[in-house]
Formats: structure tokens, sequence, C-alpha cells
């Protein structure tokens, strides 16, 4: 039931995507926070949204060279500010390929000069939105569309399934397999 519910809200704001700026457009509120669950670094149950996730292995060793608190590929910061200045620093020194914030979104695909956006969680649900729907109105409403939202590669589909089959745990309920992203 409530996957035919979900799937008709979402086919009916699909209706009328192709006439409007995908800003206009709503994806369902549980597919948004399905993202943001699979997306953003889980601490004590909590989703701590300033982290910035460094994607090439290359870099995430320069930024640690360069006196950056890299562990892993991942920096934590303690506040919006602190994100902001720590990610506008790796942008200045070349590192691009950086997720960013709760949802984890791409500055190299999605870049917006007001980095402090990425690591609010309103204004960083509306850019997920909008790649989101994107994404949807590009590949159509699909499990494998959702998991290009992770991993745009349509070659890599196991990368891909992993990733929405959490989503789907998430949504319908199986939060033992609904464990942060890869």
């Amino acid at each position: 039931m409530r996957l035919s519910i979900v799937g008709l809200v979402i086919a009916t704001s699909l209706l009328r995507a192709d006439s409007v700026p995908t800003s206009d457009i709503r994806m369902p509120d549980i597919v948004l926070d399905a993202i943001k669950h699979c997306e953003c670094l889980q601490e004590g149950g909590r989703c701590n949204p300033h982290v910035i996730r460094i994607n090439a292995d290359d870099e995430a060793q320069r930024a640690l060279n360069a006196g950056f608190a890299v562990t892993g590929h991942i920096i934590k910061c303690g506040s919006t500010e602190q994100c902001t200045l720590q990610a506008q620093a790796l942008i200045d020194g070349g590192i691009t390929n950086l997720d960013l914030g709760p949802y984890q979104i791409n500055y190299k695909y999605h870049p917006n000069p007001m980095l402090q956006e990425y690591f609010e969680d309103t204004t960083a649900r509306e850019q997920a939105n909008g790649i989101l729907t994107k994404l949807v109105k590009s590949f159509g409403y699909s499990w494998e569309t959702l998991g290009r939202y992770h991993h745009f590669s349509a070659t890599d589909r196991t990368r891909n399934e992993r990733y929405y089959r959490k989503m789907y745990a998430f949504i319908y309920g199986n939060n033992a397999n609904a464990q942060g992203s890869n």
C-alpha cells in the first residue's frame, strides 16, 4: 500500500514536470528522508550534517598532507561555518570532488558558490530535490534511478542497487539493511 502511495505521488508530481522548473517539483518527503538517511554520516543514531567527504584517494591524501583533519575520506566539522571554511579551502586548493552536508551533494557536479547551503538542512534538501527531479525526468521513476543519486554511473549497477536497496529498506521499515552509504 505504501509503495502504491509513494509511486502515485511521484507519478502525479512528474506529470507536470516537463513544463515546470525542477525547483517547483516536490519529491515525496519519504524519498528525500531516505536519501538523507543513506547519505548522512550517522553518529549515535543521528545525522551529522557537518561532514565533507573527499571522493578521490589521492585528493584525500593531499588534504591530509596539507593539514586537514581527514579520517579516511571524511572531514568532520563542528558547525556550518567551519565546514564552509574548510570546503572553500579545499576548493581553492583544487580539490573539488567533494560530497558536502547531510545529503552529500557533490560540489564538482552541482557547484553552488553559497557553500554554507550544502550544510543547512533546508537548502540542502531543496538541492537534493532538484537533483533527484532531474534524474527522474531523464531516466524515469524507478529504484535504479534513485540509486543514481548516490552514484550516477549507469555502468556500475551493483553499486546503484546496493544504494537503492538501502533506500527501500528505510522506506519500508527494514532498518537492519538501511545503514549509511558506502
